[in-house]
């Protein structure tokens, strides 16, 4: 499943689940926003500025309710798997099948906890892990062997996977090309061979990126367009397997200095 309840930020309570008819084919774990044009719901989509306000999250779909459901299995780097609902306006199909209708659960800000995979720029494509190429004793910079990731944002995370740093996060304060720095050093010297990831996010208020299938979190560090979340974890410790935990926010996230 791609997005998924984790639960209330306040620790009690259960999710709350409605019923709402859809204008487009949907799946289940992908994050929905409310519309009205043939439909009460639609994907959320990717975001197009800092802080996205002309869209409005609604939450994520848990179940499918019309007798068009269909399963459809995962494909890395395709949009689209797990159940489905098939949007229909012919009255026929509706006849048979009935509307297309999905069960979500509400996200409500500052509440509802969400858990969803964090994969570069479309779901099923892992986060690039950097090859550190040349020593820092200071423990503050990253250069790394290779990176097809230009520019970066100051809303991100560095995670140390491999060497002496390993298990230590930070927050970036710098991209340029091939080289990613810190304000807070990372404890040990930094040696040519470690290994580091960087994900769009950070611990406390910081941006949601996701692609258009609304169907993971986008960890592409290019990218600053997103919706206002609070993060309550964030994980990278496994290749492939990185995730955050957050729930929306009801107002804008604090610039980042």
């Amino acid at each position: 499943m791609a997005f998924n309840y984790a639960g209330n930020l306040g620790g009690a309570g259960a999710p709350v689940i409605r019923r709402f008819h859809s204008n487009v084919d949907l799946y289940v774990g992908c994050f929905v926003q409310s519309v009205g044009a043939g439909g009460q719901v639609a994907l959320l989509g990717a975001a197009t500025d800092l802080n996205m306000t002309s869209t409005h999250p609604l939450g994520v779909v848990t179940g499918i309710v019309d007798d068009s459901r269909a399963y459809v299995a995962s494909s890395s780097g395709v949009a689209g798997y797990g159940d489905k609902t098939t949007y229909t306006a012919t009255q026929a199909v509706v006849k048979s099948t009935g509307i297309s209708e999905v069960e979500v659960c509400l996200a409500i800000p500052g509440v509802t906890l969400f858990r969803a995979p964090i994969y570069r720029t479309v779901w099923g494509t892992p986060l690039q892990e950097l090859t550190c190429s040349a020593e820092n004793s200071a423990g503050t910079e990253v250069v790394a062997e290779a990176n097809t990731t230009d520019g970066g944002s100051v809303l991100s995370t560095i995670y140390c996977r491999s060497g002496a740093n390993k298990g230590h996060y930070r927050v970036l304060a710098t991209v340029s090309t091939v080289t990613y720095t810190v304000t807070v050093p990372f404890p040990n010297t930094i040696a040519s061979g470690d290994t580091f990831v960087v994900t769009n996010g950070l611990l406390g208020f910081g941006n949601l990126m996701m692609p258009a299938p609304s169907d993971c979190i986008n960890g592409d560090i290019t990218g600053s367009d997103g919706h206002t979340v609070y993060y309550h974890e964030i994980n990278l410790e496994e290749a492939g397997k990185e995730y955050a935990v957050f729930c929306l926010w009801g107002g804008a996230a604090p610039a980042a200095t």
